[in-house]
């Protein structure tokens, strides 16, 4: 489209607000995201982005309470917030006439959180309780121990929620010291999508903006514009891989497949986890790639679950996915399976990704998976925050903003020789990997079985 269904407005001190407004909607969704994530932080301090999320919940400047700061409920709408590995978001979704309300809200949890003592070691406590759920919860775990096995010697790879000790030893002074050096502007994207009033008009090359979208404007700047920059400087061992990011790269370098086994006595089924390395974010590769992982491994038509599921019988769930950062990526596929048949499911996995790389795909499962793709982006453009999502991810990340018409365009230029030469590309032998987690040992067979 010429005229993009979305405007971008720049503060001086480097905070972006996007602006999606959508027909026939009557909410807005907001969010503050934060460019900030496990892999910024130490081994001494891992967690402590997520700790940071859960405390600005227990009050800000203007709103001191827990109580204070979750209005967003009583007024109907919906308020949450999430940290990843690259990424803090502060999101809700209000009716539109509550767009200032809902916004003001994610301004002060991302900038004017209180941080006070008396709440750290109680809401310590709470996330550890977080954290046993998910060592009680294998399917989640062994995605944790995969990631790991990928990254072990990088922040990349330390758990988002952290570890034990490192949470043990974060106090107030830990998570002020963190937030003042990356909760800066020029690391924030504010988004607003839903009415927002009349669609942007085209006039001449320039915009013109309605009423409402000028008072958004006005309040952004009123309540982002005195953020003071950070003044923190880059080190030459890191890499700046756009104005705001600063961490260690990775570089692959896996020459050999590798397996990674968690006992877990009390387990009733094995969960499994195979993957390969493949693209960094930005890789022109990843339209061609979301077509094949349709493919292969997401839904009722898809290879494995035909396969695996339908035709042997050896899992309930399986599904593959892509995973994919500013410098590095892999695509992996889980399994959950009845443990004296893990061997058994390896083997017939490891087929099917042998059958692709010799056969590769047919036009007619392109197809299919184009047409896949293009429906559940239409029904998720239903939601306003799922374009706060798709706006602001990409302009957080430093990325060309593509709109969903982009989108659907580069997924409409890829051809069935695309989709196999990626196949030839990424489906290697040596970028194997496999976790385990199961209530048996270690068990050596199942390492010589990783090759295509």
């Amino acid at each position: 489209m010429s005229n993009p269904p979305y405007t971008k407005h720049t503060l001086p001190n480097g905070l972006r607000l996007i602006l999606v407004p959508l027909n026939g909607v009557n909410s807005v969704a907001t969010a503050v995201m934060v460019g900030v994530g496990s892999r910024y932080e130490t081994r001494s301090i891992n967690g402590v982005s997520h700790f940071l999320e859960h405390m600005v919940f227990k009050g800000t400047k203007k709103y001191p309470t827990t109580e204070d700061v979750n209005f967003i409920e009583r007024i109907g709408g919906l308020q949450n917030a999430y940290t990843d590995i690259d990424i803090t978001n502060y999101h809700n979704k209000v009716l539109s006439t509550d767009w200032s309300q809902a916004l003001e809200l994610n301004k002060e949890l991302a900038t004017k959180p209180l941080l006070e003592q008396k709440h750290i070691d109680k809401e310590r406590d709470v996330i550890l309780e977080e954290m046993k759920r998910y060592e009680d919860e294998p399917a989640n775990k062994v995605g944790e121990v995969f990631h790991s096995m990928f990254y072990p010697s990088s922040t990349l790879g330390m758990r988002v929620i952290g570890e034990r000790d490192s949470l043990l030893a974060s106090q107030g002074s830990t998570l002020r010291s963190y937030h003042d050096r990356w909760y800066s502007p020029e690391r924030m994207v504010v988004v607003l999508a839903g009415n927002l009033g009349e669609k942007l008009k085209a006039q001449s090359s320039k915009l013109k903006t309605t009423t409402q979208i000028s008072k958004v404007i006005e309040k952004v700047e009123e309540w982002f514009g005195g953020l003071k920059k950070s003044n923190t400087s880059k080190t030459s061992s890191k890499r700046k891989t756009s104005e705001n990011e600063d961490f260690r790269i990775v570089v692959d370098n896996q020459d050999q497949p590798k397996l990674e086994v968690v006992t877990k006595p009390d387990a009733s089924q094995a969960h499994l986890t195979i993957g390969l390395r493949t693209f960094a974010r930005g890789s022109e590769d990843r339209f061609g790639w979301s077509l094949l992982n349709l493919i292969l491994g997401v839904g009722f038509t898809s290879r494995l679950f035909k396969e695996i599921r339908e035709k042997r019988g050896l899992c309930y769930a399986i599904r593959s996915g892509a995973d994919s950062w500013a410098d590095v990526g892999y695509w992996s596929i889980y399994a959950g399976v009845a443990t004296e048949k893990v061997e058994e499911a390896t083997k017939a996995i490891l087929v099917e990704l042998s059958k692709a790389a010799e056969k590769g795909v047919t036009q007619e499962e392109i197809n299919i998976a184009k047409k896949r793709i293009k429906t559940v982006l239409a029904f998720k453009s239903e939601d306003p925050e799922f374009f706060t999502e798709w706006y602001g991810r990409q302009e957080l990340y430093g990325m060309p903003v593509l709109t969903i018409e982009d989108y659907i365009k580069k997924l409409e230029s890829v051809t069935k020789q695309h989709i196999n030469a990626l196949i030839k590309k990424y489906f290697l032998t040596n970028t194997l990997n496999m976790a385990l987690v199961w209530n048996r040992k270690r068990d050596e067979k199942l390492g010589k079985l990783l090759h295509l």
